[in-house]
């Protein structure tokens, strides 16, 4: 029998029935099943209440997040990008973007470009195209360890043994950017 089933054959009057009696062994372990079921759901849903533990609620906190994992991101990396999500509060500045990145483990440097313009530029200068204001860098120094080990409880079946990318700082500021911007990323060793 199981756990529940057994609790619900002590509750029963012994000297009325016999919880050793096939159709009333047969009904108390149907309902004890369903009572495992519950404690079973209710482990996951305590569970649920942080993404690091969520793994069987992580779409829905992707969702409520408004996050689109890539095919292809291990479990590691969509809690981390959920974690990223959840601890943001907004913002558009140079530095913003600069606190959030060292905030995931990376120092960063933006680099906004600059169409030429008559009176402001100097001899040398890059002549971008005037569109070029809505296109920025990220320099990312020294960059954490790009590989992701398969570890066990952090992983799902089918993911690589070993990832050699961390697309996390790139889909944060994907979906942080202003929507007209076009940003691009530069990664140097040190």
């Amino acid at each position: 029998m199981n756990e529940h089933a057994e609790l619900l054959g002590r509750l029963i009057p012994a000297v009325s029935y016999d919880p050793r009696e096939p159709r009333l062994a047969a009904e108390l372990t149907a309902e004890g099943k369903v009572l495992d079921r519950a404690l079973a759901d209710a482990e996951t849903i305590v569970n649920g209440i942080t993404p690091f533990f969520a793994h069987q609620l992580l779409p829905d906190w992707e969702r409520v997040c408004g996050i689109t994992p890539a095919v292809d991101a291990t479990l590691q990396q969509r809690i981390s990008t959920v974690v990223a999500k959840v601890n943001e509060t907004g913002g558009m500045s140079i530095a913003y973007f600069k606190r959030l990145a060292n905030a995931l483990g990376y120092r960063i440097e933006i680099v906004e470009l600059e169409p030429f313009r008559v009176d402001e530029g100097a001899i040398g200068d890059a002549i971008w195209i005037e569109d070029i204001v809505y296109q920025w860098g990220v320099t990312v120094h020294g960059s954490p360890s790009l590989e992701i080990y398969f570890r066990v409880d952090e992983s799902a079946v089918g993911e690589p043994l070993l990832t050699f990318a961390d697309p996390i700082l790139e889909s944060v500021f994907q979906d942080l950017k202003p929507a007209d911007t076009f940003v691009y990323f530069i990664y140097q060793e040190e």
